[in-house]
């Protein structure tokens, strides 16, 4: 899947100093662009009440990491993290 993410996603990743939380955003998106869909990616739950709005989750031991994401076709827009 081809990622989309706004300049504010870059820089809120950029200010991640713990290096677990790090680790793991970068697995997830790598699984994210190795995905030929969203039913591959583990962590995605679609948010109520929208059809292409979803939730996906990156979980390490202390943190939960969350990105807003709209899902278009073969392309997902990051909207948050």
């Amino acid at each position: 899947m081809k990622i989309v993410f706004k300049g504010s996603f870059d820089r809120d990743i950029d200010k991640i100093r713990n290096k677990e939380l790090r680790k793991a955003l970068d697995d997830k998106l790598s699984q994210i662009l190795k995905a030929r869909n969203i039913h591959q990616i583990t962590g995605v739950k679609i948010l109520r009440g929208y059809s292409h709005h979803y939730r996906i989750i990156v979980k390490t031991t202390k943190f939960t990491y969350r990105i807003g994401a709209i899902v278009r076709e073969n392309s997902i827009w990051g909207t948050y993290g």
